[in-house]
């Protein structure tokens, strides 16, 4: 049951209720084992087996999985991303037990108002998990952060792995509870500074002085990637001494581009209005003029643009009612206004872009770890690791691959969350095994003639997306498979670096009644042949 709901997940998931009706279109002796009938995955008999792994603790079980594919891959466990995200869901959800996984509204990251569960995803620089779970929708990172630190420590005592190791996350981990559940865990920090604390800004004052020794600039991209430059100075936190990088970026955040476009716009429209406001509102006396211009002056503190007021002296003929008299001299008056003059601030502009264009990282790595200098720079490329974990998330919100959870109990939800966090890593290994064998002197030819250096398995999926087996029934009562088309280069270029060959489509099972269908494209089949669950 479990691996076929793994071979729905990555083949482009049907719900859960037409599960029966895509066993009868598949190959399943070929795919899972002989002896296998369609109509044992009905919807009745998948929501029993989902209470049985619930019951089984799937959060324990899918644990061990991971940590029992970092050993047989051989990954290294020296650097692990952290991040969460939330996946809406549908239908009402009762529970008896309070210990159960809580469905709650809330807001998402793209502040929509929606039921969700929470994803918490810890994994190393290829993006493969090692770490995940299915938690409360309504769960703060800041909660989130100590207690998964204290459990990928359990989990690493369990696999008798004692090994110091770098966990990054964003902002929400600097907290006084993670700082000390890292130094617990056995563990470095690697995150970002959030900008209201006390040692951030003190950081970011010091980076405007003139004398401050900033790096040259490097870029961490091969090609067309924003250059950086960085500054490190020491401080404490809570009791913790922490090293913090300031870093200054050629690419300015796009978000705070325009939130800063936007402050430049708005306060160039409201100097406008104040200049118009005043022209037209003339004074009897210089005394109210000059009061009037010390209060404007107090009250404009403009960021982007230099402003200079005066009070100007105006004699004009006096205005009366009716026509004036024939021959007769004007009554002039004396007024005073205030003259505002605006001029746009190149220099001011330019300061607030590049402090716009800076950030802090904090961290508690040695400056010497593992025979190996962590210097600002190791640092931030570290950090900018982040974008894996966040990778996975686009994989879990992706349509194909999990699309919208209808079930009836918050129990079965959890453990569908799970079954989409083990096919997210089968995903993640073949996609690291495809990539050792591919280089950039010997690219794969991807859909549409694209030289791929480093393939995503979905554009490795798409090379395999027209492959189908065929089965035939022979007169001894053999079922006798066989390619619908010849395989291309690329495809068994996949497969040798795979150490397999087509003969993993047309390997003969007698235990199959007679009939004739085509196969599931092959990327289930590759893998199956990748990663067998036990």
């Amino acid at each position: 049951m479990v691996w076929l709901l793994i071979l729905d997940i990555l083949s482009g998931r049907q719900a859960l209720v037409h599960l029966e009706r895509w066993a009868h279109e598949i190959d399943l002796p070929k795919l899972i084992r002989p002896g296998l009938q369609p109509s044992w995955f009905n919807d009745d008999a998948i929501a029993r087996h989902l209470d049985r792994l619930y019951d089984a603790n799937i959060h324990q079980v899918i644990s061990a999985c991971l940590v029992q594919i970092y050993k047989e891959e051989g990954i290294p466990l020296r650097v692990f991303h952290a991040d969460t995200t939330d996946v809406s869901v549908y239908g009402a959800y009762e529970s008896a037990s309070p210990d159960t996984l809580h469905i709650a509204h809330g807001c998402n990251r793209q502040h929509h108002w929606q039921k969700q569960i929470g994803f918490g995803l810890i994994g190393n620089e290829d993006g493969v998990p090692f770490y995940g779970d299915v938690h409360d929708g309504n769960l703060p990172d800041k909660t989130w952060n100590p207690e998964v630190l204290s459990r990928v420590h359990e989990q690493l005592k369990q696999a008798k792995i004692e090994d110091e190791w770098i966990y990054v996350a964003d902002s929400a981990a600097m907290t006084k509870d993670t700082l000390a559940q890292t130094k617990a865990a056995n563990a470095f920090l690697i995150t970002r500074g959030p900008s209201s604390l006390r040692i951030v800004k003190r950081a970011w004052a010091e980076a405007d002085s003139p004398h401050i020794p900033w790096s040259e600039p490097f870029a961490l991209a091969e090609r067309n990637g924003a250059t950086h430059r960085v500054w490190e100075t020491a401080s404490t936190y809570e009791g913790h001494p922490v090293r913090l990088v300031v870093v200054e970026s050629s690419a300015l955040d796009q978000r705070r581009g325009k939130t800063l476009e936007k402050e430049r716009v708005k306060e160039a429209e409201l100097l406008r209005e104040e200049q118009e406001r005043w022209e037209r509102q003339p004074f009897s006396c210089r005394e109210d003029a000059e009061q009037a211009l010390a209060s404007l002056k107090a009250s404009l503190r403009p960021r982007f643009h230099r402003v200079e007021a005066a009070v100007e002296k105006i004699v004009r003929p006096k205005k009366r009612r009716g026509r004036p008299k024939k021959g007769a001299e004007p009554e002039m008056e004396t007024l005073y206004t205030l003259r505002l003059s605006v001029e746009f601030d190149q220099d001011a502009w330019e300061q607030a872009r590049r402090k716009a264009s800076r950030f802090v990282l904090v961290t508690t790595v040695p400056e010497e770890w593992k025979d190996r200098r962590m210097d600002a720079k190791e640092i931030l490329k570290l950090y900018k690791g982040q974008i894996l974990v966040e990778m996975n998330f686009s994989f879990l919100q992706d349509p194909f691959f999990t699309d919208e959870i209808y079930v009836k109990k918050p129990e079965r939800v959890a453990v569908l969350g799970y079954l989409f966090l083990l096919a997210l890593a089968i995903y993640r290994v073949f996609q690291r095994r495809v990539r050792q064998f591919i280089t950039p002197e010997c690219p794969l030819k991807g859909a549409g003639g694209r030289k791929l250096t480093r393939p995503t398995g979905q554009a490795i999926f798409q090379l395999f997306q027209y492959v189908n087996v065929v089965l035939l029934e022979l007169p001894d009562g053999h079922i006798q498979r066989s390619l619908d088309r010849s395989l291309t280069p690329e495809q068994r270029r996949i497969l040798q670096g795979l150490g397999l060959d087509e003969s993993i489509y047309v390997q003969r099972h007698t235990e199959r009644p007679a009939m004739v269908k085509k196969g599931l494209p092959s990327l289930v089949v590759l893998a199956q042949k990748i990663y067998k669950l036990q």
